[in-house]
C-alpha cells in the first residue's frame, strides 16, 4: 500500500511539472507572437486602451478619484 501510494504521489507531481512546463512554453510563445509595445516618448503610455483600464480600476477601487498621470516605475 505504502509503494503505491508513492508511486501516486509521483504521478501527480511529474503531471504538475509536465503541465507547468506546457504553460510556460505557451506563455513564451505568447510573448514571441505578440511582443510589448514600446512606450510613447516623455514616460506616457502609446496606448490609450491601456490608461483607460487603469483609469477605470482606479476609479473602482478609490471612488471619486482621478487619474492624472501614469508612470511606469523601473
Amino acid at each position: 500500500m505504502t509503494d503505491s501510494l508513492l508511486v501516486i504521489c509521483a504521478n501527480a507531481f511529474a503531471a504538475v511539472l509536465g503541465l507547468l512546463a506546457f504553460l510556460a512554453g505557451a506563455m513564451r510563445l505568447l510573448l514571441i507572437l505578440f511582443p510589448e509595445r514600446p512606450h510613447a516618448p516623455g514616460g506616457s503610455f502609446a496606448d490609450p486602451t491601456l490608461a483607460a483600464a487603469i483609469a477605470a480600476a482606479s476609479a473602482r477601487t478609490f471612488p471619486g478619484s482621478r487619474v492624472t498621470r501614469i508612470q511606469e516605475i523601473p
